[in-house]
């Protein structure tokens, strides 16, 4: 088995040299393809991250009723916490908040110390943004509770612009997946025409369809698997050194710094390079081993 596997190695090495102007066009045409798709992959991600980013500073307010002692406004925070799909909770006293205010109107509330209008407040911020209707009921409900606000239609844009960017992520990945197998098909189908002598050369002196079909699909795996290294120190180079410090000086945007997904990527570039590679030497040979 082993030496099955050294020969067809073997052999998918010299059929890469011996055809290396095709092959060298069939590299290019796929470290294209993978760091276009790459490309908008970081850019959904990043796209999806702003989101995230934006739904996480929606948060839901929950004002205590005045009437409540320091201890029960305690077991108030203590029930919000306990809340399914609550992430986080930021307790606001009301001396915080007239503080606050201050900071954005001056001297508009000198004198209001004494007699503070505002309430205590707790800020959720949410796990999912689909379900803050039904948290915002759920702390309603809670006992002390004076009022509770949040922004349901940003909410619900928020949670709207999210799945599409998902969707079409997906579609344009699936189609740019689609596109790159057609176009290393078909440069691999160049080379086999090429080869046309070759391959009958080899069905003469006995040798099978599987064996001469395995060898083009290791020689086409090869180049993908090369293809794939290459295009993701391209990827790795563009974005980490070109984009990122770029998009990461606007104080608006979310970047997400390629060592977060470096190792998903490496993954994803080699198993789209094994797949693309092997399934376009298949369909490219097929049609040459019928005579």
């Amino acid at each position: 088995m082993s030496a099955n596997l050294g020969y067809l190695l073997g052999e998918g090495i010299k059929g890469i040299y011996r055809n290396r102007t095709v092959n060298i066009a069939a590299l290019c045409v796929l470290i294209a393809c993978l760091v276009i798709t790459g490309s908008f992959v970081l850019a959904v991600l990043g796209l999806q991250n702003m989101v995230v980013a934006a739904g996480s500073r929606n948060e839901i307010s929950v004002f205590v009723d005045e009437t409540m002692s320091e201890e029960e406004t305690a077991e108030i925070g203590r029930k919000l916490a306990e809340l399914p799909n609550v992430k986080d909770v930021r307790f606001v006293s009301k001396t915080e908040g007239l503080e606050s205010l201050k900071e954005q109107f001056g001297s508009l509330l000198e004198g209001l110390e004494e007699d503070n209008p505002l309430r205590d407040a707790y800020y959720l911020t949410l796990e999912e943004l689909e379900l803050v209707s039904e948290t915002a009921a759920s702390a309603a409900a809670i006992p002390g509770v004076a009022k509770v606000n949040y922004r349901e239609d940003v909410a619900a844009t928020l949670v709207r612009v999210r799945n599409t960017v998902a969707v079409l992520g997906v579609v344009f990945m699936l189609a740019l997946g689609v596109v790159s197998t057609v176009i290393v098909s078909n440069a691999i189908r160049i080379s086999a025409f090429a080869r046309r002598t070759e391959i009958s050369i080899m069905k003469i002196v006995g040798a099978t369809n599987a064996f001469i079909r395995t060898s083009f699909v290791t020689e086409g795996v090869l180049v993908g698997l090369t293809g794939s290294l290459i295009a993701y120190v391209g990827q790795w180079l563009l974005y980490d050194k070109l984009v990122y410090p770029r998009l990461a000086q606007l104080s608006f945007i979310h970047v997400i710094p390629f060592s977060e997904v470096a190792i998903p990527m490496l993954l994803a570039f080699c198993a789209a390079g094994f797949f693309i590679s092997a399934v376009g030497s298949a369909l490219a040979i097929r049609r040459y081993l019928s005579f």
